[in-house]
């Protein structure tokens, strides 16, 4: 699996670290939070959400980047957001992921021991389109 991040009037940002699959990973299994999932990611997504008050929301917004027809091309149209809220959501992320060493044992745990390194180097795309006024787009590919 492949993190596609697209900014606005610029297109495809470069690929992330490891293609961005931890990032991935970890936005679908954030999606799954509070349907009964049992999964160190899911662990994750809460543990951000309830002990340290990270907003998900910006980070759970994204669609699969190739699309089939009509209702996939509408689906990915929509998943375009503002930079600012993803930014805020991307930083709190790599605040937790530095200074939790639980946070931290739960990326291992689930695989995605690349998160912390996939986080940052989004957020610095994101900055930039932010900087540049520019919606910012996730998706994936398989």
């Amino acid at each position: 699996m492949r993190l596609t991040l697209e900014i606005e009037d610029a297109g495809a940002a470069p690929p992330l670290p490891g293609e961005g699959a931890a990032l991935v990973a970890f936005m679908s299994f954030a999606m799954a939070r509070g349907l009964g999932a049992a999964h160190p990611l899911v662990a994750l997504a809460d543990r951000m959400h309830e002990t340290f008050k990270v907003r998900l929301g910006p980070l759970t917004t994204f669609y699969e980047s190739e699309a089939e027809d009509a209702e996939d091309l509408l689906k990915l149209e929509l998943a375009w957001q503002q930079a600012g809220p993803l930014r805020e959501t991307l930083e709190a992320i790599a605040t937790v992921l530095a200074t939790d060493e639980r946070s931290r044992a739960l990326c291992d745990r689930g695989g995605a021991a690349g998160l912390p390194g996939q986080v940052d180097a989004a957020l610095g795309l994101v900055r930039g389109a932010e900087a540049a006024g520019r919606r910012v787009r996730l998706g994936y590919l398989l």
